[in-house]
C-alpha cells in the first residue's frame, strides 16, 4: 500500500461521506456573509458527524435554532457553548451540553464553500471535522446542498490543525498526529492493520508507544479537493504532491520516552539539529524510506537509555 492510499485510509480523506442532495433551488442572491454564519447551525449536523447517519439534505445558514444565544470568539473560530441539559438524577444543575465552533476556510469555484466544525459533547472530547457545500437559496434563505462531510479527530488523534484555501478548487488540510500514528506510516500500514502490524514490526518496543488524544507528536498535510473533500489531484494512491509533509519538532518528539518514540525522534530528526522547537518538514515521498532505519534502531540496543 502506497503512502498517500495510507494517509487516505486512516486520515480526513478516508472518512468523507456524502449527503443525499437535493433538487437546486438557485444561487444567494440576498447579501449574506458566509464568515458570520451563527454557530448554532452547525449544531445538529456536528452531533451525527461520527455516525455517518442523516437524512439531511440541505443546511439552512440563516435563522437556525439556537442563534439566538451570543457566540463568543475562541482563537479564529465562533463557539456556541449548549445550555445545560434539564436536570436529572443527583445532578441538579444540569448535565453540560458542551459547545459547537465554525470558521469558514474558504469559498471555493461552483459557488462552494467549506467550513472547519469543532464539537465538544461536554466531555474531553473535541472532535473536528470539514463540511463542504454548495451555496443556494430555499425559500429565501441561504442554505448550503451537495454537502459532503468530512470528520477527522479527536485532538492528538487526526484533529485539524489548521485548514487553508490554496486555490479555487484546494485546500490543504494539516492533521495532528500522535507517535503511534507516525510510525504506522513510515511502516507504510492501513490503520486497521496497525494494531497488529506496529507490534509485529516493532516487537516490545511497540508496547508504550503513545495514541491517545492528548499525545501530539506532529502533523500530516494533506491537499484535498474543495468538493469531495478526497486527495486532489488523483486517486488515494497516487504519489503526493508536492507539499504534502509531515510536520515535527525535536522537542515535540521529546516529550515521550518509550522507546519507540526514542527511534522515532532519532529517525526524524537528523544529527545535528540544536534548536528544539524549530519545525522540520518532510515531505510524504520519504517516509517510506525511513522504515529501514526506525526498524534498525528498535531491533538494536541504541533506543535504550
Amino acid at each position: 500500500m502506497g503512502i498517500r492510499s495510507t494517509l487516505a485510509a486512516g486520515l480526513i480523506a478516508g472518512l468523507a461521506w456524502s449527503v443525499p442532495a437535493s433538487a437546486s433551488s438557485g444561487t444567494a442572491s440576498a447579501p449574506f456573509d458566509p464568515a458570520m454564519v451563527h454557530p448554532a447551525c452547525f449544531d445538529s449536523l456536528v452531533s451525527q458527524a461520527y455516525t455517518g447517519e442523516t437524512a439531511l439534505e440541505r443546511l439552512p445558514l440563516a435563522g437556525c435554532p439556537g442563534s439566538e444565544i451570543a457566540p463568543e470568539p475562541r482563537q479564529d473560530m465562533m463557539v456556541m457553548v449548549r445550555p445545560p441539559a434539564e436536570p436529572e438524577g443527583n445532578n441538579p444543575g444540569g448535565w453540560s451540553r458542551g459547545w459547537v465552533g465554525s470558521r469558514l476556510v474558504g469559498r471555493f469555484d461552483g459557488d462552494r464553500l467549506v467550513y472547519e466544525l469543532v464539537e465538544n459533547g461536554g466531555g474531553t472530547g473535541v472532535f473536528s471535522m470539514l463540511l463542504s457545500g454548495r451555496l443556494a437559496t430555499a425559500e429565501g434563505v441561504p442554505v448550503l446542498e451537495d454537502l459532503v462531510l468530512a470528520p477527522a479527530g479527536d485532538r492528538c488523534n487526526g484533529g485539524i490543525h489548521t485548514a487553508t484555501r490554496i486555490d479555487g478548487r484546494a485546500l490543504d488540510v494539516a492533521q495532528w498526529a500522535t507517535p503511534y500514528d507516525l510510525v504506522s506510516l513510515i511502516l507504510g500500514l492501513a490503520p486497521d492493520d496497525a494494531p497488529d502490524g506496529v507490534p509485529a514490526a516493532l516487537g516490545k518496543a511497540a508496547e508504550d508507544l503513545p495514541f491517545c488524544a492528548a499525545c501530539c507528536a506532529g502533523t500530516v498535510l494533506l491537499r484535498l479537493d474543495a468538493a469531495t473533500l478526497a486527495p486532489h489531484g488523483g486517486a488515494a494512491d497516487a504519489p503526493p504532491l508536492p507539499g504534502e509533509v509531515v510536520t515535527v519538532t525535536a522537542d515535540g518528539l521529546g516529550e515521550y520516552d518509550d522507546p519507540a518514540s526514542r527511534c522515532l525522534a532519532r529517525t526524524l530528526i537528523p544529527d545535528g539539529t540544536t534548536d528544539p522547537q524549530a519545525e522540520l518538514s518532510l515531505p510524504l515521498e520519504r517516509l517510506p524510506g525511513l522504515k529501514a532505519a526506525l526498524l534498525s534502531c528498535t531491533m538494536d540496543k541504541s533506543h535504550k537509555k
